[in-house]
């Protein structure tokens, strides 16, 4: 299921609700998709400190996600040059340009996902 509000496509790929607002306070949810993209983490050696092994994470796409992904970009309201994919900041690393990440609505950063609020005018990319 996708949600076009003033003419954007919402094409959320995660497993659970999402609600967006926008600049005038206006709250609208978008339902998930069907469709969920994850990401699975590789990681590479940093050295070590205080004798902790350290790490760098990157987050790769996966084959189930990315075919998901596939299949959603090749139906109709994919198509439409106004859609936007939300996903999970790990998702939008793995898949960048593809999957857009949502950022908190100032004092909506630290709350229970059921009652988050995103920004629907500002997103992150990698």
């Amino acid at each position: 299921m996708v949600r076009t509000i003033e003419d954007v496509t919402f094409i959320n790929v995660t497993p659970h609700p999402v609600t967006l607002q926008y600049p005038d306070g206006r709250a609208v949810s978008i339902p998930p998709s069907g469709y969920l993209v994850n990401a699975r983490p590789i990681e590479a050696p940093a050295g070590a400190f205080c004798g902790a092994a350290l790490v760098k994470t990157r987050f790769a796409p996966d084959a189930a996600s990315l075919a998901a992904l596939d299949r959603l970009e090749e139906t109709d309201a994919a198509q439409d040059e106004r859609q936007i994919v939300l996903g999970s900041i790990i998702a939008a690393q793995a898949y960048p340009g593809r999957v857009l990440a949502m950022v908190p609505v100032p004092g909506f950063e630290r709350v229970p996902p059921a009652e988050k609020r995103m920004r629907a005018d500002k997103f992150t990319v990698f």
